[in-house]
């Protein structure tokens, strides 16, 4: 018996085979891009493929006798925004490919990770999974389809669809182009670099942020949990300012050089005009635990220690 984590090479993906290996769990990962995994994914087991090619997924399920799924293969920003045709094929398709593979050979349980980006740069908090939906990117608007097609799968087949509407998750491991919004993960990776960065973002921007241990371990949490059957959970991440994050980094690499000029990318301007407005927004869903320095610190060591 195993559990299949689709996009396990990824940046949650393996963080999160990492953790369920450590609860001794046999865990196959089934990713287009193994290669870049393969020195440090000792005790896990590696598959080659691509989840919208629902043939390469039914070999997998044959030969593994899979008791849960962790979907989490997927296209990020900017790349969905740059080639929506080939993100449809991943994060649409595929996700229906997994679906549909895993009522096929029985499988109870899928978790998928959603985005809160799903109510659009303006929502207003609280929120629940009921409330208006507003993508406004590609992205967005695919996760609110995979989301849909979820729940269709959860009310007319056995099949225990759960997702999370996760905030903008940091972590060493992240790469530090993806997302609309990945100024925090460029001013940690620079500053240990020791290179100078310039954020295109008025420094009393205010996003939510999540630190990727806590992500894996709500994802693992709500995988454990035996009380519900068709469920999408918000997760509220800690609101900081982006110049809290860089007096942060300063205090732990005093050398960091971290300035500020205007927003030129249109996107970004969307974002930050809403979430400027956003309060407390854990009412309905989860929420990270750790403090802006513990975050910071956790990060930056092992970002060093990767160097």
């Amino acid at each position: 018996m195993a559990i299949l984590i689709t996009g396990g090479a990824g940046f949650i993906g393996f963080h999160l085979a990492e953790r369920l290996l450590e609860a001794e769990k046999k865990i196959v990962i089934f990713d287009l891009n193994i290669d870049k995994i393969k020195e440090e994914a000792e005790g896990l087991i590696l598959e080659q493929g691509d989840v919208s090619n629902i043939k390469s997924l039914e070999e997998v399920f044959e030969k593994y006798d899979f008791t849960d799924v962790f979907h989490l293969a997927a296209i990020l920003p900017p790349l969905t925004e740059e080639d929506p045709y080939k993100a449809f094929k991943i994060n649409v398709e595929g996700t229906m490919n997994v679906l549909k593979t895993a009522c096929k050979f029985g499988i109870k349980t899928m978790i998928y990770p959603s985005s809160a980006t799903v109510f659009g740069p303006d929502r207003k908090p609280p929120f629940t999974e009921a409330d208006l939906h507003d993508p406004w990117t590609v992205y967005s608007s695919f996760k609110i389809c995979t989301e849909i097609i979820g729940s269709i799968y959860a009310k007319n087949f056995d099949i225990n669809f759960r997702a999370v509407r996760f905030p903008i998750v940091i972590g060493p491991g992240r790469k530090s182009f993806l997302g609309i919004t990945p100024y925090p993960t460029q001013m940690v990776e620079e500053s240990v670099k020791g290179k100078p960065y310039t954020a295109e973002i008025p420094p009393d921007t205010k996003l939510p942020i999540i630190y990727v241990d806590d992500a894996v371990q709500i994802l693992i949490n709500l995988w454990r949990s035996k009380d519900i059957n068709f469920e999408i959970i918000n997760v509220d991440g800690l609101w900081v300012t982006a110049k809290e994050i860089a007096d942060g980094i300063k205090k732990i690499i005093p050398s960091a050089e971290i300035t500020f000029k205007p927003v030129k990318n249109v996107y970004v301007q969307q974002i930050l005009s809403g979430v400027k407005k956003q309060k407390e927004e854990a009412k309905y869903g989860l929420k990270g635990k750790r403090l802006l320095d513990e975050i910071l610190q956790e990060y930056i060591s092992r970002s060093s220690d990767e160097k």
